[in-house]
């Protein structure tokens, strides 16, 4: 089994972070607050939004636990 090491490298690079809220405020699309990240260019670079996040996580988190526990 291969196992990741960690970090490789880090450096502290200049962005602007922009926050803004984004959503209908409903159940399947609640109101939340979306972090944006600029080159000062103005290119976009990334962005959090949590909503989007979930599913991801979710997804991952079944991988793994499908790939540590033993197949009945």
């Amino acid at each position: 089994m291969v196992r990741l090491e960690g970090t490789k490298s880090a450096r502290v690079v200049q962005v602007i972070e922009t926050k803004s809220e984004r959503g209908l405020g409903t159940e399947k699309d609640p109101v939340r607050e979306v972090i944006q990240y600029w080159d000062f260019e103005g290119n976009f670079l990334a962005e959090m939004d949590t909503e989007h996040c979930l599913p991801v996580i979710e997804y991952e988190a079944k991988s793994i636990k499908e790939s540590i526990l033993p197949v009945q």
